[in-house]
């Protein structure tokens, strides 16, 4: 089956690739218009953030998004936010009522504490500091996860959803993507982040937060106007963390 797209957003499947960014990448220095969505049956070099390698089997959902918003360079870290909420709207749509659902800060989105999906944004800008194009690259678990991660990981199958196809979810996924692009669009990033903030994981919860060499501790007080993290460290002083990865008391 073809998945079915949102007006304005055209296909190009592929069996195996190394990395769906990669191939989007490369379109869209070529050109590729708007709404370009790249979709892979598996891929041979999977790419998270800071260059991770996570695996990549047939039976998930690989896919990468070509977008062009007219906007700066640092408004598009935006994207991830309203992206998140489109994965996990998305899989809700499979999922058991009582899954609890909850998008991990940055990038990530977890179901009842365990990362189902993750989002990866890579970007190109003119000498102007706008942006050229945007690639939004999103990873779910529909049939499978990778064991021994932290947090640990899980899958749409395994926490419920088991009718839930990597095609269906895929066109799901682009419906609600299409969504919440034209609310970022038309109304800015506030509802966005209303709406992630609502389902946030951790809020008010103690984490760390490792940057490089570094590591700060403290409690997440609240996600900025610009999706920024606050923390109110140890010594009660505010932070904003604009990049980092995070880790919960909790083991989230």
């Amino acid at each position: 089956m073809t998945p079915s797209l949102p007006s304005g957003f055209s296909l190009v499947a592929l069996d195996r690739v190394e990395s769906t960014n990669d191939e989007a990448k490369i379109l869209a220095r070529t050109g590729a218009p708007h709404g370009t969505v790249v979709w892979a049956r598996a891929q041979s070099k999977g790419r998270g953030r800071h260059g991770r390698r996570f695996q990549s089997p047939a039976g998930n959902l690989y896919v990468s998004v070509v977008l062009r918003p007219d906007c700066a360079l640092q408004v598009a870290a935006e994207v991830s936010f309203l992206a998140a909420l489109a994965v996990g709207e998305a899989l809700s749509g499979w999922l058991p009522a009582e899954a609890d659902v909850r998008y991990k800060w940055p990038n990530d989105v977890m179901v009842d504490g365990r990362k189902v999906s993750g989002i990866l944004l890579e970007s190109s800008s003119d000498s102007n500091g706008r942006l050229e194009w945007l690639i939004v690259g999103v990873g779910i678990n529909v049939a499978s996860f990778p064991a021994g991660l932290v947090p640990p990981a899980t899958s749409l199958h395994a926490s419920g959803g088991e009718g839930g196809t990597v095609e269906a979810v895929l066109e799901a996924f682009m419906a609600r993507l299409a969504h919440w692009f034209a609310v970022w669009r038309e109304k800015g990033f506030a509802p966005v982040r209303e709406a992630w903030w609502r389902s946030a994981q951790g809020r008010g919860e103690l984490l760390s937060v490792r940057r490089g060499d570094t590591v700060l501790r403290g409690r997440f007080e609240s996600l900025d106007v610009d999706g920024a993290l606050i923390v109110t460290a140890e010594d009660g002083q505010l932070h904003r963390i604009n990049a980092g990865d995070v880790y919960f008391s909790s083991g989230g």
